[in-house]
């Protein structure tokens, strides 16, 4: 896939090829979406008979042991540089190795429905940061689309929290800060331009969250005897391979090519997608503040995709 856009004086050729390879790439965007909205209740099932830390220890472990085996066989096995070693490390300790542990251990508390529109208001924090830190300003329909988002996650979030008892409070709160978690890893990439997230880095990212919270597993919950029941093996399927290996170079590259504010109401699609799939699996109520918040999220989710704005401005680095 090609990358950002990153000078008005590309060349006409270059421009023409553009839509065409915008469409593939929003293609992805979307599949990228619906699968991790699937891995929501997968990982609510997956919690009832696999402890939280070996959750995502297999989770990444088996996407480590797939993206080598694959990075071998194509001959993209290398060594990160100097230079990549940093984000390869915020990648696999931030984004997915504290993301997931604390996601994983939330759902023990609340529903997956919910949960997931928590840990995906990513807004909340990359907005004021890309200000504030990359000196990100934006434009009319971005302000929009995060205006809707910032009201759309208050009326979800706001009435969970004023009826919740101490066991959701505790869940609420490790939401919000495996949120933080993949904001401040949107930001790291940003500030690294020179680094291009391919799949070369894939294997090493897996890695580097799979070793420690491998060891943090066996220390804390012993061996990995959840293994014996054969669900687990359906549920470390979806969420390694397919939620990880796959998922997480796609939103690599949305994190590397689009501006922060656009991948984090981008990122809101996911919660949309496992909130309705909660409902029909668990049948997890979708009340009214739900429904509103939803609907508020999709129009954000919605606005800067608009053909008006055209999808390849919003290539441009933020």
């Amino acid at each position: 896939m090609s990358t950002a856009i990153a000078t008005p004086h590309a060349t006409r050729s270059a421009a023409a090829r553009q839509p065409a390879m915008s469409r593939l790439f929003l293609v992805c965007v979307v599949l990228a979406i619906c699968i991790w909205g699937g891995n929501w209740p997968v990982m609510k099932f997956g919690s009832q008979f696999i402890p939280p830390l070996w959750f995502a220890a297999s989770r990444f472990l088996s996407a480590a042991l797939l993206s080598f085996a694959i990075a071998a066989v194509i001959g993209k096995l290398r060594l990160p540089t100097r230079q990549e070693w940093p984000v390869v490390i915020g990648v696999g300790v931030l984004q997915m190795g504290l993301f997931t542990a604390l996601v994983t251990g939330a759902l023990h508390f609340v529903m997956p429905g919910r949960a997931s529109l928590i840990a995906y208001a990513t807004s909340i924090w990359v907005v004021p940061g890309a200000a504030l830190v990359l000196k990100h300003k934006l434009n009319g329909r971005q302000s929009l689309a995060t205006v809707c988002s910032y009201v759309g996650i208050a009326v979800i979030v706001l009435p969970a929290l004023l009826h919740a008892d101490l066991h959701s409070m505790i869940g609420y709160l490790m939401l919000g800060a495996a949120s933080l978690s993949w904001a401040m890893n949107i930001l790291q990439i940003k500030l690294t331009p020179g680094v291009k997230l391919d799949f070369d880095l894939l294997p090493w990212q897996t890695l580097v969250a799979a070793v420690p919270l491998c060891v943090l597993a066996t220390l804390v919950d012993g061996a990995p005897t959840f293994l014996a029941d054969p669900h687990s093996w359906g549920v470390i399927a979806y969420t390694g391979p397919l939620a990880t290996a796959l998922t997480f170079l796609i939103v690599l590259q949305m994190t590397q090519r689009l501006s922060p504010v656009t991948v984090s109401v981008c990122m809101l699609g996911v919660p949309v997608v496992g909130l309705t799939l909660s409902s029909l699996i668990f049948g997890e109520r979708l009340s009214t503040d739900l429904l509103l918040g939803m609907g508020l999220l999709c129009l954000g989710l919605l606005l800067p995709a608009l053909p008006a704005m055209g999808w390849r401005r919003l290539a441009i680095k933020g």
